[in-house]
């Protein structure tokens, strides 16, 4: 046990015979309530003992010093000194004033570590500066936990996704636009420009796929995830008409977050695995100067290409055609996937 920790106990100890050996009129209850109180103010010297102690060691860290609300820090000096000037002149209890000049001890540690009065890089340069520096940090980190709490994580890749989806069937419809300008304009995101009628630019299948894989990666909350495959529905319905790429795109998106929200709860998952079955050495030929990056395989006594995996059948059916309007014989079959594994 350190020597802090031993002075605690003693001194709580002989606080406690001092009061039991007490000479005075005050009933068991009144020493106990005594007791008590004093107990208190000892526990609130650890407590600030134990808060320091832990973020003293690291006061030179530039990432430990910006972490600290400085603001808070100071609204400790603000809610401490009433506190102690009122203790000590109107009420005269001097435990709460005692309480309070820990508060206030505190509020001055947090104030200099927080304005990185202590980091190496710092030296020399005035504390008024380096407080004017930690206020300016704060003032634009402000309402970054406001922001994360109204507005999702990715909310401007979810605005790209909705607005390649509303393209991809060659027509944007004003349902459409009237869906994505609702919700960047609730996230607070520059609505993009869009009139109705032909898109500018035309989606491609593949590289939405991407844009939704690429904002899972973030790892988005599961809730949000989730969300998204309501918004993706509601979009391809938004105009009251589902065409099929369409249904495609939002059957293929669907499996990729519901395989994302699954797998850390482990078991498996139904998916389609697209191959490209090479007739021939010509073939085989081909594929590889066309898919440097497949490897062939052994599979049911034949060599095959694995192309992939997809989560709808309709996208894994779409996959195939494309080989095979390029004269290489493919085909899907549907597999269990390991999701621990994956």
């Amino acid at each position: 046990m350190s020597s802090f920790y031993k002075l605690v106990f003693i001194h709580i100890i002989t606080l406690g015979t001092v009061l039991a050996s007490d000479g005075s009129d005050m009933s068991w209850f009144e020493k106990l309530l005594t007791f008590l109180v004093s107990g208190a103010l000892v526990f609130s010297l650890i407590k600030g003992y134990l808060t320091v102690n832990k973020i003293w060691k690291r006061r030179k860290n530039e990432e430990v010093s910006n972490s600290i609300s400085i603001v808070a820090a100071m609204l400790g000096f603000v809610v401490g000194f009433p506190f102690l000037l009122n203790a000590l002149i109107i009420t005269q209890d001097y435990f709460n004033a005692a309480k309070s000049v820990i508060a206030l001890f505190l509020a001055t540690v947090f104030t200099l570590i927080g304005t990185g009065y202590f980091v190496d890089k710092n030296r020399g340069v005035g504390f008024f500066k380096l407080l004017g520096q930690a206020l300016k940090l704060e003032g634009k980190e402000s309402g970054d936990l406001i922001s994360d709490m109204i507005r999702p994580k990715g909310a401007r890749k979810i605005i790209d996704i909705l607005q390649k989806l509303a393209a991809i069937d060659d027509d944007i419809a004003k349902e459409e636009i009237e869906l994505i300008e609702q919700f960047s304009e609730k996230w607070g995101i520059d609505v993009p420009d869009l009139t109705p009628g032909k898109p500018q630019e035309v989606t491609n299948l593949v590289e939405l796929k991407g844009l939704v894989q690429s904002y899972l990666d973030e790892s988005p909350d599961t809730d949000v995830a989730e969300g998204l495959v309501d918004l993706i529905n509601l979009m391809a319905e938004a105009d009251d008409e589902v065409t099929e790429e369409e249904a495609m795109a939002v059957a293929e998106f669907t499996g990729m977050i519901a395989h994302y929200v699954s797998k850390e709860k482990g078991g498996e998952m139904e998916m389609f695995e697209v191959s490209i079955v090479p007739q021939g050495d010509q073939q085989m030929e081909a594929v590889r100067e066309l898919l440097p990056e497949l490897e062939i395989v052994e599979s049911r006594g034949g060599r095959v290409f694995k192309v992939g995996k997809y989560f709808s059948e309709d996208y894994a059916e779409a996959v195939c055609e494309k080989y095979i309007l390029l004269g290489l014989y493919s085909s899907s079959s549907k597999v269990k996937v390991d999701l621990e594994k994956e």
